[in-house]
């Protein structure tokens, strides 16, 4: 397992993403179960969805 923040994760794989995201969700920890050997860009998109689906749970608005 590995550990990165979201921010991270993104200007690796999907720097395009950075612009969706607010700072406080760019970081966000993010656990990777194989590290980054087995991330491809639609793992990325889903996690991207992921957050911002936890963050307006929490009240925030996008």
């Amino acid at each position: 397992m590995e550990q990165i923040q979201l921010d991270v994760l993104l200007e690796f794989m999907y720097p395009e993403g950075l612009a969706l995201l607010k700072e406080e969700e760019r970081q966000v920890p993010i656990v990777l179960q194989d590290g980054l050997r087995d991330v491809d860009e639609q793992d990325v998109q889903e996690i991207i969805e992921a957050v911002l689906m936890e963050r307006g749970k929490n009240g925030l608005s996008h």
